[in-house]
């Protein structure tokens, strides 16, 4: 996604939908880099961050580059780590599992990226959910931080749908149907609508 594809999401979305009209008055995008972040990094950073607070997620990040060392999550670095290396950053043993059978696939050559890069996006969830941990939010988070796709709607993330809850006047009891109706109108650009609704929540 460069600041080309952004500037024609926001036109497209200003014309769309009246609530996006004025997010995008509101806030002005940083436009990510182009390569997104590194595969294995982006996963493990989504199942450490399930059902965590975004504060809590990124000290327990923080912790677990601080024993593994470097700047990304690396596959080979965190499988010489010991499981109670992991447990002292604030892992549990199930997400323990899930970094580690990642790390294991990736090391072994079944899960290649190069290739999984190439695929659609429903191909891509459809790989990734097959292992532990990884469920439609996780890929979700994968398709947009790593592979810098433009049409993905996470609709398990609880940050996006209670932004959605406030700017669309909606209550806690709405249903996913509804979330999804109306992310139809923000095609084929919802990943940046996502984006815009995020940042109102700074």
């Amino acid at each position: 996604m460069d600041k080309s594809l952004l500037n024609t999401a926001k036109q497209h979305l200003r014309k769309t939908d009246s609530v996006m009209l004025r997010l995008t008055k509101e806030a002005e995008l940083p436009t990510p880099s182009a390569s997104g972040q590194p595969h294995y990094h982006a996963l493990v950073r989504a199942i450490i961050n399930q059902q965590l607070s975004v504060k809590a997620g990124r000290t327990i990040e923080k912790r677990l580059l601080n024993a593994q060392g470097g700047r990304y999550f690396n596959a080979v670095k965190l499988l010489q780590l010991k499981a109670t290396a992991l447990r002292e950053c604030g892992i549990s043993h199930n997400k323990i599992r899930y970094i580690h059978t990642l790390a294991q696939a990736i090391t072994d050559g079944e899960l290649n990226f190069r290739k999984l890069a190439k695929q659609d996006d429903d191909r891509v969830r459809d790989t990734l959910t097959r292992y532990p941990g990884i469920g439609q939010w996780s890929a979700d988070m994968f398709l947009i931080s790593s592979l810098r796709r433009p049409d993905v709607f996470p609709i398990g993330d609880l940050v996006l749908r209670k932004a959605m809850q406030r700017h669309y006047q909606l209550p806690d009891s709405t249903n996913q149907e509804t979330y999804v109706s109306i992310a139809e109108a923000w095609r084929p650009y919802r990943t940046i609508a996502s984006y815009y609704l995020w940042t109102s929540t700074d």
